[in-house]
């Protein structure tokens, strides 16, 4: 039985000599308890206070978790590393032990590696081989056991190539059943045997670089074959604190466990029903199962919603019934009896259909600030204002596109910009918001996206110059326009006798131009980009795939949260649930795909704070809804108000 606790519990002395875990839903201030327990440690804790060297190990999901942790911590920073769990592992295992790595790889996999520089991680968003010519790594396979494998035709994509790995799910799964193990990777079967350890000696000895699974990998292998790492890692973090556990992938588990079987204390914070990441690995029962000490670890909750009134958290209740390990009641806190009052009686509102007053209620809701969260971006695009069914096709077509590769295009488009023709469309954009508002800052910036050139070179004449040409591109443009086509625009315009100075400056060589897609884009790809009207291809970049979109996945809008939320999530064809299932039987513990399914539409509707909406757009009635809310009400004694709106 959990022992129960409130965000702002303390933990004793006596608490912290043991290991632990916290079972907390949403909006129960997970990351309070953790900070306000971390900055107790770190100024009263003779492990930390009485030590230069020893901190406490703060590890989160993401980078924003751990930037918004490093900022609460601020005046602490110097006893704590906040990191994500690669980021650790990288700083405190890998970098550190480098000697130690070359042995596994050469013990696991029989390669030497002689060159001299340091191995750390791929670059976050970026291929691990970047910057890194196709014909180089030929020619490394070629030379490699000469005549051992067949070598005459070589093809690879630099994509098929990158994503030769460790097999890290071999690993875990021989780990778990104890069973013996062969380390092997795993690559497309485009690969030819043999060309697969060719091209990871390749990037292990000359990109010297890691993917992220294999930097678990790895980290984990350096602590198992060297007792001085393991005993340094224990010795520096006497504490190790864990949030958002449910995330957590098996081998980062057995990595944890591994840490945790002397001297240092584990601590861990999740919630079961908000495990959504399957296909990297997460399990609930790795949170429900995970010990290190099975006789002396503590178990404790908190229930309390911070976030969410009660109308909102007792229907978040009604969904995660199947669960014991929590039942969550509303203790928002609120400025005055009078926003109390307004926001405990809303409902929870059904959005019944398609019809022009379900739709007008939710275009009303976005334009107000709501968010809409869906399952995938194709079934955002549904609800974006403005553009029409055609172009909202060719948006669905192009994030599909990128479905089974490594890229993640909102993450490109939205801050990491390493995608061609994403490069290509932020250049465009941003010169003509310099042309539209008349701002040479605006301009300049436009042009160092583009080119390493000295600001200083800059002269007025030029910038008037680039104003010119801004205005030959864009004087002619319409909200149709296709943005492929004004890029072009703006290259046929470069070539005059006009802009030979423009040319110079960006180019000694005296040639330029925007390159929109590199030769191996798919052609299908390309032609769908292509068609892009310019009018849509800007509010891609600025309204949708932007820091503050009202359009969110469930899994990019985990971690934040809005007075009034949309939830649209349907199942697909291939999932065996009906969307009636969530209401008249939800499951949420399980492993299987109709749970987890159930788990996100839990985690979407967790993120409302006042306003919550949920889109049926078919497969439910009215009275099969509420036949089972009424009963669960009535089994329970947990209330709360809902309408239909059709």
């Amino acid at each position: 039985m959990a022992e129960k606790l409130t965000s702002n519990t303390i933990l004793t002395k006596e608490q912290l000599e043991n290991s632990f875990k916290v079972y907390a839903g949403p909006g129960a201030g997970k990351t309070h308890f953790l900070v306000e327990n971390v900055k107790n440690i770190v100024t009263t804790h003779e492990l930390i206070t009485k030590s230069r060297s020893r901190k406490v190990a703060c590890i989160t999901y993401t980078n924003v978790a751990v930037d918004e942790i490093k900022r609460r911590l601020l005046d602490y920073s110097d006893y704590v590393e906040t990191n994500t769990i690669h980021g650790f592992i990288i700083d405190n295992i890998i970098k550190p032990f480098q000697e130690t790595l070359k042995d596994v790889i050469k013990l696991d996999f029989g390669l030497t590696l002689k060159s001299k520089g340091i191995i750390s991680s791929q670059v976050e968003g970026i291929s691990i081989l970047h910057g890194v010519e196709k014909e180089d790594i030929y020619c490394y396979i070629k030379s490699y056991k000469k005549g051992k494998y067949k070598y005459d035709i070589i093809d690879y994509s630099k994509k098929d190539m990158g994503e030769v790995q460790v097999d890290n799910a071999a690993f875990i799964k021989a780990t778990l059943e104890k069973t013996e193990y062969s380390p092997t990777l795993s690559s497309s079967n485009r690969i030819q045997i043999g060309h697969d350890i060719a091209i990871k000696k390749y990037v292990w000895d000359v990109v010297r670089k890691l993917t992220h699974n294999e930097i678990l990998y790895f980290g984990y292998r350096v602590l198992q074959i060297n007792p001085a790492a393991l005993y340094a890692i224990r010795v520096k973090y006497p504490f190790i604190f864990v949030d958002e556990f449910q995330d957590t992938n098996p081998l980062q588990t057995l990595l944890l466990k591994l840490i945790g079987e002397k001297s240092t204390r584990i601590g861990v914070v999740g919630d079961i029903a908000q495990s959504i990441y399957s296909f990297q690995g997460a399990k609930p029962s790795d949170f429900l199962n995970f010990c290190i000490h099975r006789e002396n670890d503590k178990i404790y909750s908190i229930d309390g919603n911070r976030r969410s009134t009660s109308n909102i958290v007792n229907f978040c209740n009604f969904i995660r019934q199947s669960d014991t390990t929590i039942q969550q009641t509303s203790i928002k806190a609120y400025l005055d009896e009078d926003s109390k009052k307004n926001a405990e009686t809303k409902a929870v509102h059904f959005l019944l259909g398609d019809s022009p007053a379900v739709m007008d209620t939710i275009a009303a809701i976005v334009s107000a600030g709501g968010a809409v969260l869906t399952r995938s971006w194709a079934a955002a695009f549904n609800y974006i204002q403005g553009i029409n069914e055609t172009q909202t096709k060719l948006l669905k077509k192009i994030y599909n596109s990128y479905y089974n590769t490594s890229i993640q295009i909102r993450d490109e488009i939205s801050e990491q910009n390493n995608v061609t023709w994403v490069r290509a469309f932020r250049f465009i954009f941003s010169l003509y918001n310099s042309y539209s508002s008349g701002s040479f800052i605006d301009m300049i910036r436009a042009i160092k996206m583009v080119a390493d050139i000295d600001i200083k070179a800059l002269t007025p004449k030029l910038l008037f110059e680039f104003d010119k040409l801004a205005t030959h591109v864009f004087s002619r443009i319409t909200t149709r326009s296709l943005t492929v086509k004004v890029i072009d625009s703006f290259n046929d315009e470069i070539k005059k006798n006009d802009f030979v100075n423009i040319r110079k400056l960006l180019n000694p060589e005296g040639s330029f131009a925007i390159c929109t897609f590199d030769e191996e884009e798919r052609e299908e790809r390309v032609e769908t980009i292509s068609k892009l009207e310019w009018d849509t291809s800007i509010r891609l970049f600025t309204e949708v795939f932007a820091e503050k979109s009202k359009y969110m996945t469930v899994h990019q809008a985990k971690g934040r949260e809005w007075d009034s939320v949309i939830v649209s999530i349907e199942p697909g064809k291939y999932d065996p649930i009906k969307l009636l299932n969530v209401f008249t039987d939800p499951h949420i513990v399980e492993e299987n795909s109709s749970d987890e399914f159930v788990r996100m539409f839990y985690v979407a509707c967790s993120r409302a704070i006042q306003d919550l909406y949920i889109h049926i757009s078919s497969g439910c009635t009215m009275q099969q809804i509420e036949r089972s809310l009424k009963s669960f009400i009535s089994i329970t004694g947990l209330y709360f108000d809902y309408e239909f709106i059709s």
